[in-house]
């Protein structure tokens, strides 16, 4: 089975992740013993903070701790907010994920559009708006991307609200339910809020969706031609069916595996390009609480963020093995 052979060659790569991330963290300049001290410690209080933080012992024996740790699903406690790793990441991720995954519908909705277009109308305006978006996506930073919406539609437009977390404070957060503020504010039936979310969720989704929006639509475009131009669809319109039907059944399911694998591998993208999204609308996701970690050499929210993000990784993978195999049952075996 392709899914199990997947799952079990993901093992070592999230080992050596595991052990890459150890290493890096620590070779970054800094010393969290100093900073936690405070400034005015003296080295007698910072080598005591030392001594408390495990960094006294050599690096084989913190990673003999860490592993033993980690066997335990223990990821730490941050030094920054005092709190358990695990719950600072389970408090963040849903913010993440409705992140991402808004721009992932946005980016698949209109990528899977223009490429419908482009397939249908070669060489028409369609294709060449296909062609404009995807290098537009593609050339540009999404940080840049992102203080340009900003600088545009919220500095001098006036359209958009600050960049400055997930709801202006006008409005009071919803009791989360499910994390995602969007079903949150709906289910307490605060519809002023739920407008307040999605205004704030515009910009930041913009600028991930336009990141990702490239590679589905000319994936679409080129796997439908592809198909378009087959045995299949000149027999299904030799017999006269309508054009619809040979559209959807004839070219859109045979060309949707590969579509659905590069929406796979845009999620899997968007995933880690949204950690400077998050930081330039100050979104308070996984990705921003690991970077302000890591500007001040907190070892454990880092190294937990990056394993959560190849375990996400390997789940998403997995999941679009599935998808694949119940739309067309050859992708099942491998060959």
């Amino acid at each position: 089975m392709r899914t199990l052979k997947r799952l079990l060659s993901a093992i070592p790569s999230i080992i050596g992740i595991v052990i890459l991330t150890f290493v890096l963290t620590r070779l970054l300049p800094g010393d969290p013993a100093a900073y936690f001290a405070g400034p005015a410690a003296t080295p007698e209080s910072i080598e005591e903070v030392r001594t408390q933080l495990g960094l006294d012992k050599s690096l084989p024996a913190q990673f003999v701790d860490y592993i033993s740790a980690l066997a335990k699903l223990d990821l730490g406690r941050s030094l920054s907010s005092g709190q358990s790793v695990v719950d600072d990441l389970a408090a963040r991720l849903p913010a993440t994920l409705e992140l991402t995954l808004g721009a992932l519908i946005v980016a698949t909705m209109l990528g899977i559009s223009l490429g419908f277009g482009a397939a249908l109308r070669p060489g028409g305006w369609p294709d060449r708006l296909c062609d404009a978006v995807t290098v537009l996506g593609q050339a540009m930073p999404t940080f840049f991307l992102g203080l340009l919406l900003v600088f545009v539609f919220y500095y001098l437009l006036g359209w958009a609200p600050a960049p400055m977390g997930r709801l202006e404070i006008f409005y009071s957060s919803p009791t989360e339910v499910t994390g995602f503020w969007t079903l949150d504010t709906l289910i307490e039936g605060n519809v002023d809020a739920f407008r307040g979310v999605l205004r704030q969720l515009v910009l930041p989704v913009v600028t991930l969706a336009l990141f990702g929006l490239g590679p589905i639509a000319r994936m679409t475009r080129t796997a439908l031609l592809e198909v378009l131009r087959g045995d299949s669809v000149r027999t299904a319109r030799a017999f006269g069916l309508s054009s619809r039907k040979v559209l959807w059944t004839y070219a859109f399911l045979p060309a949707a595996v590969p579509i659905l694998n590069t929406v796979g591998m845009v999620l899997s993208f968007l995933l880690g390009a949204n950690v400077l999204v998050e930081k330039v609308f100050g979104w308070p996701g996984v990705g921003a609480y690991a970077i302000e970690s890591l500007l001040v050499s907190d070892f454990a929210p880092v190294q937990g963020f990056v394993l959560l993000m190849a375990v996400m990784y390997v789940a998403v993978n997995l999941g679009i093995d599935l998808l694949a195999a119940a739309i067309d049952p050859r992708t099942r075996v491998d060959g």
